[in-house]
């Protein structure tokens, strides 16, 4: 679940129902370390606050807290992970936030939402070969109705809108997908 919505910030409460907040921390921490985490709780103590530090909080605030507090420590790591706006790969620029591929030439084409999350995730790993399973995964989820050829299906998408750059977006046969611009 928390990988569909690829969060910039997470304040996360450590007393939650059915799992331990540390082991949520954990978690987070395993699949990112970019994601910026603060940890907002009753828990106070101090061996509980170095805990929270140790495992990858960004900051630890206990309650009761002050809301202009909790703010300023919000923007504060907010400015630690912004994430790029664009990304350049190659020549092309690939904008973000509007999902627009921009060419040399100053034209550009637009990425649905799926193939602009193929495009970020093989951007972000530059060099490393994705499996299908990791990208399915990360961009459709945990759902067991999805046939791994989809994954297939959007990097065909993604290349074609590539045009003349497709082939930096390359097959390892049996394995998956690897961007090498």
């Amino acid at each position: 679940m928390y990988s569909m919505h690829d969060p910039s910030l997470v304040i996360l409460d450590l007393m939650l129902p059915g799992m331990d907040g540390f082991e949520v921390l954990e978690k987070i921490r395993s699949v990112d370390e970019e994601v910026g985490v603060i940890v907002l709780t009753a828990r106070g103590e101090v061996e509980n606050r170095i805990r929270g530090l140790k495992k990858g909080a960004d900051d630890y605030v206990p309650k009761p807290f002050h809301l202009d507090e909790l703010l300023a420590r919000v923007e504060a790591v907010a400015r630690r992970v912004r994430k790029p706006e664009s990304l350049k790969i190659g020549d092309l620029v690939f904008d973000i936030g509007s999902k627009t591929l921009v060419f040399p030439d100053g034209s550009s084409t637009m990425l649905s939402e799926r193939e602009s999350k193929l495009l970020y995730l093989l951007c972000i790993n530059e060099g490393r070969v994705l499996s299908r399973e990791e990208l399915l995964k990360e961009i459709w989820g945990d759902s067991e109705y999805i046939s791994k050829n989809i994954v297939d299906v959007y990097v065909k998408y993604l290349r074609d809108k590539l045009r003349e750059y497709a082939h930096m977006v390359k097959t390892v046969k049996g394995v998956g997908y690897v961007l090498n611009a």
